[in-house]
């Protein structure tokens, strides 16, 4: 029912948010630094406007969502990358991508990386994820390699980018001093001393409440604080505040403010396999109280090895995640603070390697972008920025193609380029077009459509009270024809990729949008498959709002037949989704003299039976009403 609400809502301009949306704006630490943002007019190159039949609607309202938090565009770096400041090809794409902020040290390595240099209370072997002693391997940021602390810095000078840094918790456990938690908590703080002010958002720890990390088990006989062979929640909770308590001392000292993020767990770990799953979240709510700035979460969108599945989940499961932990939070008695997702990507299936090399990661990545924005996450940190068989950028072995971007880049450029700072209502009435929108200060509006399904689509968007100028601007991005649905190569505006590319990266600055003239309709041509990028100008005009409704009430399709009629009529109607239908037969004064429908109906084609036979002969109405929209038909009964 609510899509639907939203979908008819939309239409006739009347609010209507999900709770997700407005969650803790007030309080969300990652719009301390909100600024307005201006669009940019894409260079451009005019373009015939399709005269082929709508076959979608997408329909725009000016109400506000809420605030965009610009660190949703983050992404990561990996110690183990090594030293890439002196790469200037991937310095180069990196700058273009403009990333909020990237993450360090990592991943799993986190919870093994000394930031200034390896201690020497630090055990000599640790256990792996199974259970099975291996050498233990402190890593040091001093060291060359495989880079060093100040090269990230350095890194961050060059993209002009902030920071999320992950501190080692995992030290807490497996150190060897006499209280492992103050030395833990203790190197941290000297991090932030460190630091000095350049970054705001930390965070402790890289799952561990996972067997794959250091210090989810430790050997108790080497312990000098009487902590228990297997970490929990509560436990987590408890030294999460000394090194909250320990940052903060120093970030005051050095005269910083800076924001600590606490783990969590964005599903139900009650049933886990993982016994440390299923207690993690109380633990961690009861212990950490309010002292945590805001929640951090990780997760790989996607199970099966098929386009239809990654896209789809991508466009339900963030705000499961954060309806999840929102819902968590008060069933334990938590505090609500703001959701970061500071590690996130496709989840690979081995059933097809390939795919997050492919194209159809740009869509999802792109779909992520926008539900992470419409469900409020404050913060996304993009796994990762390079790698061998998966990441943004190619670091394999062959040296030809060492830094390439692979297509997620591309999309992600676009993305922030046609995200404004205010998100608002878009609504689509065909469950394969995903439809987001947001506003610029300027006075643009920024749209993304995404075409999820195998058949191309063309799709009108009424902008509902919403100021247009003359022109709008679109890029079309396409995947190839190769590797089934999960073509390695995407193209922009048919601009394709050259030599041994696998997007338009030579030409990408260059590439002109497609201006179209407005001209009271704004309509697109969306392939099968395919992302496209909107900019509607800023300006006066409305486009006319009697010209939706009508559309509104085609949709709904509603007569009734025959009409005339002399004892019986079947009155028909369609429903686009789930929906509460009344249906109310009217006399000519307006005076209600039947109900037929007061329901709930699924989506489809609907048919009820009007019996005159005992009422006067003359002029009659029937109202239908589904959600908040209503609209009224005459008929005439004959004797």
């Amino acid at each position: 029912m609510k899509n639907f609400k939203l979908k008819i809502s939309a239409s006739l301009g009347i609010v209507l948010v999900c709770t997700t949306s407005l969650f803790a704006q007030s309080q969300n630490c990652f719009l301390d630094d909100f600024a307005p943002k201006n669009a940019t007019i894409p260079v451009s190159a005019a373009a015939d406007k399709t005269t082929n039949s709508t076959t979608v609607k997408v329909t725009l309202s000016a109400d506000t969502l809420g605030q965009i938090s610009k660190y949703v565009f983050g992404n990561a770096t990996a110690v183990w990358i090594g030293n890439v400041t002196g790469e200037t090809k991937f310095v180069e794409n990196t700058k273009l991508l403009n990333p909020s902020l990237i993450r360090f040290p990592g991943g799993s390595w986190s919870n093994i990386f000394f930031w200034d240099g390896a201690p020497s209370d630090v055990p000599d072997s640790a256990y792996d994820s199974s259970g099975n002693r291996t050498k233990f391997y402190a890593i040091s940021g001093k060291n060359d390699w495989p880079t060093t602390t100040a090269n990230y810095y350095k890194l961050r000078q060059q993209t002009g980018s902030q920071g999320l840094i992950t501190v080692n918790y995992g030290y807490a456990r497996y150190g060897l001093s006499d209280d492992p938690v103050a030395q833990a908590a203790h190197l941290a703080a000297e991090w932030v001393r460190y630091d000095n002010g350049r970054t705001k958002f930390w965070e402790l720890g890289n799952e561990n409440a996972g067997p794959w990390e250091a210090g989810w088990k430790i050997d108790t006989s080497a312990n000098k604080d009487g902590q228990p062979e297997i970490v929990t929640g509560q436990l987590y909770g408890q030294h999460f505040k000394v090194f909250a308590d320990s940052m903060r001392a120093a970030a005051t000292e050095v005269g910083a403010k800076i924001y600590i993020g606490a783990q969590v767990l964005h599903f139900d770990g009650s049933t886990s396999w993982n016994s440390v799953d299923r207690t993690w979240n109380a633990g961690v709510f009861s212990e950490v109280g309010d002292a945590a700035d805001f929640y951090v979460m990780h997760n790989y969108f996607g199970k099966d090895a098929n386009a239809q599945n990654l896209l789809t989940v991508a466009s339900t499961e963030p705000k499961k995640n954060i309806s999840f932990i929102q819902q968590d939070i008060a069933n334990k008695n938590g505090f609500q603070k703001p959701v970061a997702i500071t590690e996130y990507n496709i989840n690979y299936n081995s059933a097809n390697e390939t795919m997050g090399r492919s194209y159809i990661n740009g869509m999802q990545a792109t779909i992520l972008f926008n539900e992470f924005i419409k469900n409020n996450f404050g913060l996304g940190a993009r796994w990762l920025l390079a790698s061998g068989e998966d990441a943004m950028f190619y670091l394999g072995d062959n040296n030809s193609l060492r830094w390439q971007p692979r297509p997620d880049f591309y999309y992600a450029y676009y993305q922030q380029k046609f995200t404004g700072d205010h998100a608002i209502s878009a609504t689509s009435n065909n469950t394969n077009i995903l439809a987001y929108a947001s506003r610029f200060a300027s006075g643009e509006t920024g749209i993304v459509l995404v075409n999820k399904g195998k058949s191309a689509q063309i799709v009108k968007i009424d902008p509902l009270n919403i100021g247009v100028g003359n022109q709008y601007y679109n890029y079309s991005l396409t995947g190839g024809t190769d590797n089934g649905d999960f073509s390695y190569f995407v193209s922009v505006n048919d601009v394709g990729p050259s030599g041994t590319q696998w997007g338009p990266r030579e030409t990408l600055e260059t590439i002109p949008a497609n201006a179209y003239l407005i001209e009271n309709t704004i309509k697109l041509d969306v392939p099968a498959l395919s992302i496209q990028f909107i900019m509607v100008e800023a300006g006066n005009n409305l486009l006319d709002p009697n010209t939706v409704l009508q559309e509104v009430s085609s949709e709904l399709g509603l007569m009734n037949y025959p009409n005339p009629f002399s004892e019986l009529t079947t009155i028909k109607f369609n429903t686009l989704s789930d929906a509460l239908v009344v249906l109310d037969v009217l006399d000519y004064t307006g005076k209600k003299i039947s109900t037929l429908i007061n329901n709930r109906l699924p989506s489809g084609e609907h048919h009820v039976n009007f019996d005159g036979s005992l009422l006067p002969e003359g002029l009659y109405f029937y109202q239908l009403k589904v959600g908040d929209y209503s609209t009224t038909r005459k008929m005439i009964l004959k004797k």
